[in-house]
């Protein structure tokens, strides 16, 4: 599958997905895309204005790669999150070369609203630094902000690179402004259970059952969940083979 941040568009992600929604075969080395509930999702965003309203969380994994998608809502605030991982067995690592505002872009919130870019700065939380940079949203008055960061570098990959990357963005109730130290709060409120938070922390993310509970429906809401919700560009795939001999990189054939 293509990589979005080094080539190809939204659009041939979006169809490479869709082809992986509807795949037939799920055996050990075949992708998959999952609703996860309270024992299989890791990503928390323990804001003030999302704890009376259960998040949504879809996984897709591979033999390389597991990589999370969240949505947060509540008191009109709205964020969404994606959380990847390489599988720490082998010799891979993340290939994102990631930008704020071409992260941002990505989202549909972004795709289908206007958007106008403010300050970008940077701020420590318990995952580490983050990059962040401001928009708002014209059409409908929201002030938001946008973030990354990534650690786990590793040391045997000639270019150094992470192994765990978060990003998302996080949009408050319109007409609300978001302060240099809410962006540092808020961002202190994000938890990876198992890393900065404990596996059994408390924890209701909702599963649907019945129609849309899926494989097509977990990819279409992580996708396209609605026209201010999803990202056409999950799952992301940024896992990489790397050989700490020479350097070059290659993706195994999976067979």
């Amino acid at each position: 599958m293509p990589n979005l941040f080094k080539q190809g568009g939204v659009a041939a992600i979006l169809f490479g997905s869709l082809a992986l929604a509807g795949c037939q075969s799920t055996g050990p080395y075949q992708p998959d895309v999952a609703w996860a509930g309270t024992k299989d999702a890791v990503v928390l965003m323990t804001a003030p204005e999302f704890q009376n309203t259960p998040s949504r969380h879809v996984v897709f994994t591979d033999i390389w790669q597991r990589e999370e998608y969240a949505l947060f809502q509540g008191g009109g605030a709205q964020a969404e999150i994606i959380y990847a991982a390489s599988n720490e067995r082998d010799t891979v690592a993340l290939n994102s070369y990631l930008t704020v505002e071409r992260m941002v872009n990505t989202w549909n919130i972004a795709r289908n609203n206007t958007v106008t870019w403010g300050q970008s700065g940077r701020v420590g939380a318990p995952l580490g630094a983050y990059f962040y940079q401001r928009f708002r949203l014209a059409d409908t008055n929201r002030n938001c902000f946008g973030f990354i960061t990534e650690w786990d570098q590793r040391t045997d990959d000639p270019y150094l690179r992470s192994t765990k990357i978060l990003f998302g963005y996080y949009c408050a109730r319109a007409g609300d402004a978001t302060a240099k130290a809410e962006i540092a709060g808020l961002l202190d409120n994000v938890w990876i259970r198992g890393i900065t938070a404990r596996f059994d922390a408390r924890f209701t993310p909702v599963a649907p059952s019945g129609p849309g509970s899926g494989r097509a429906g977990a990819t279409l809401f992580a996708q396209a969940g609605s026209r201010n919700t999803g990202n056409a560009a999950f799952p992301f795939n940024l896992a990489e083979y790397f050989n700490d001999a020479d350097g070059s990189v290659d993706r195994p054939t999976g067979g």
